[in-house]
This record gives structure tokens, sequence and C-alpha cells, in this order.
């Protein structure tokens, strides 16, 4: 009789869950139940809405399938027997793009009496657990002297050039001779040498276009007037009335009162100048018209450029004075050795362990 009354107890099928379950497109939803060992569960699925659920797992946790069905359309009394006390996750997922509805129950079957009031809930429980993880690190235990010597570029010395380009008397004929009335000079700029201990440098140029005897000796009266300031001053730092000019030192020179005067262009190519002895359009970027003329240029640099003269006079021939001078700054260095000293850090690498703990939450039978 306590035989009989054993294994008809162990038969007694208890209810876990009945449920309707609704799944979307994609979707997957998850149950989780505890159960002893020796357990047997029972598992029944219907379909209300849709053909099919796509899949249906019971697996114990952490990772074992004990259980998959394919588009399962009908579970009928599925029975599955448990081996060990633990958690169990079921899962339903479905693919269809329509909703499914189904009907699910969840029965279990004790082994014994001892299990039979076995609480299938579920808690969660942290896990602590200790992570060890080497590494280095560099500690600094003091510093040394290192003597090095530096090589450093230092200005030597810093001086002004004036260069007269050309000094040139220039005859322009009469309108009326049979030689044409125009004249021209080509001037070109001084090319540019700079080297690691020499720098070259053009600050600018200047000029002085004058007729005949009147503007020579105007010219002269200038010098004289720079080198008797020259005398006077010894701050100045030019030596010619033209590098006054170029410098922006001498804003006036003197110019003759009486004589002729001659037409100048300055013209930037030999195309222009061409254009400027046939009588057609040419490019200039200065001009004038005067006894005597002078000023100076800042912006052009290197290259050739060229000075048209014109004489309006219809019988008389003239002499045109052409001076052009470019004032360029030098700088020479010189290399300089330095006997230095430098602290430097000295370090060394240290191995350490580092340790982490980690927390990490799993559910876990509630009894």
């Amino acid at each position: 009789m306590l035989l009989a009354f054993w294994n008809s107890y162990g038969q007694e099928r208890i209810s876990i869950t009945e449920a309707t379950l609704r799944l979307t497109f994609e979707e997957t939803k998850e149950m989780f139940y505890s159960f002893a060992e020796g357990d047997e569960i029972i598992l029944n699925l219907s379909m209300v809405r849709g053909k099919h659920i796509k899949e249906v797992e019971i697996i114990e946790l952490p990772n074992n399938s004990i259980f998959l069905e394919f588009k399962a359309k009908k579970i009928e009394n599925k029975r599955i027997k448990i081996r060990n006390k633990g958690m169990y996750k079921f899962r339903f997922y479905s693919s269809s793009i329509t909703n499914r509805i189904c009907k699910f129950s969840i029965d279990r079957i004790p082994e014994s009496i001892e299990t039979t009031s076995f609480n299938t809930n579920w808690k969660w429980l942290t896990v602590k657990d200790t992570i060890y993880t080497p590494y280095q690190i560099d500690s600094l235990i003091g510093y040394k002297t290192t003597v090095y010597q530096e090589t450093i570029r230092e200005l030597k010395s810093e001086k002004l050039e004036e260069i007269m380009l050309f000094e040139k008397s220039q005859t322009v004929h009469s309108y009326y001779n049979e030689n044409i009335s125009k004249s021209y000079l080509k001037v070109e700029l001084p090319i540019i040498n700079s080297t690691f201990l020499r720098e070259e440098n053009i600050l600018a140029w200047s000029y002085w276009i004058g007729v005949g005897q009147e503007s020579q000796e105007a010219y002269s009266k200038n010098v004289h007037s720079a080198t008797k300031s020259l005398g006077n001053l010894a701050n100045l730092y030019y030596q010619t009335p033209l590098a006054g000019i170029a410098l922006g030192a001498i804003s006036n020179l003197v110019t003759p009162q009486i004589g002729e005067d001659i037409e100048y262009y300055f013209i930037p190519d030999f195309q222009n100048v061409q254009n400027f002895y046939n009588n057609q359009s040419f490019l200039q970027f200065d001009m004038g018209k005067g006894r005597a003329a002078y000023g100076r240029n800042d912006s052009l640099k290197e290259g050739t450029f060229y000075i048209g003269l014109s004489n309006d006079n219809l019988l008389k021939s003239i002499e045109v004075n052409v001076k052009v001078l470019v004032v360029k700054k030098v700088k020479v260095y010189e290399n300089v050795v330095y006997n230095r000293q430098k602290k430097e850090p000295e370090y060394v690498t240290l191995n350490k362990i580092r340790r982490n703990i980690i927390e990490t939450k799993i559910r876990v039978p509630i009894e």
C-alpha cells in the first residue's frame, strides 16, 4: 500500500503556468522557471492565429538547449525530463510579418513527494568575480645631467648696399628727325643670392630722369646736399640722394627750372616696348613728363623692365640722363657653438597587477 501511494503521488501533475502569447514580426519572448532534479516538464501549445510559431525552445541556463521545435503548429503533452536542479528558459520566437497568437501551458510532475512543493520561481543573485590584470608602469627614480653642444645661427652684421645699375646718357631725336623720336633702356634688377649664413633682400629701387646739362647740375646739387647731411648727422644710413629716395628718407630733390622736357614710361616687357615704338597701345606701370623726374618702387624686386623715352620737340634732339639705383639689405650670420646642459628623467619599469572585481547578476532558483 505504501509503495502504491508513492507511485501514485509521484505522478501528480502540477500546473506552472497557462497563458496566451502574442508575437509580432521578429519578436522573441522569454519566460524563466526553476525546476527540481527529476522533475518532468509537460509542454502544450496550440495556435489561435497564424499557421505556426517559428521556434519554441527550452534551454537549461546558461546555454544547454534541451528542447527545440521549428515551425511549431501544435505541441501536445511534450514531456522533458529534468536531470539537474536549476534555471530553465522558455523561448518563443516569430519571424512572420503578421501577428501570431498561441495558447500554451507548462506543467511539472515531481519525481518524489519531497519535491512536490518545490517553488519554481527564481531570484537574482549577484556573483562577484575577481580578475587580476598584469600591467607595467614607468617609475621615476631620478634625473641625470647630459652635456651637449648646440649650434645657433646668430646675426653677425647687417648693412645696406647701394647698387647703381646704370648711369647713362641717352640721345632722343626730335620729332621731325629722320630717326624715330623715341628710345628705351633695359633695366635688369640684380639676382638675389641668399644662403644659410647670408640673406639678401632688395628693399626698393629709385630713378632719376633728367634732360641736358641743367639736370646734371641739379643732380650735383642733390649729391652735395646729401654729402653735407652725412657729415653733420652720424645716424643717416644712405650714401647718395637716390638711396635716400629709395629708403624714403628723402622726399624732395632739386630739379632744373629751365630746359627741355622728356616723356618717360616704365614698361613691363619688350612686347609693350614694340607697341610703344609703333605708336600702339602699350602697358606701363609708371609714367611722367618733365625737365627732371625721380621716384621709388618697392613692389617690383626681380626680373627685367624697360624705360621708354619720347621727345615731343619738333626740331631739337635732347640728351637724357638716366640713373637707376637699387638698395639691398644684407645680413651676415655665423654659427656659434654653445655648451649646454640638460636634465633628463630616469625611469625603471615595474611589473604590477591590478585587481578588478566584476559583479554579474544571474538567475537562480528561489530555493
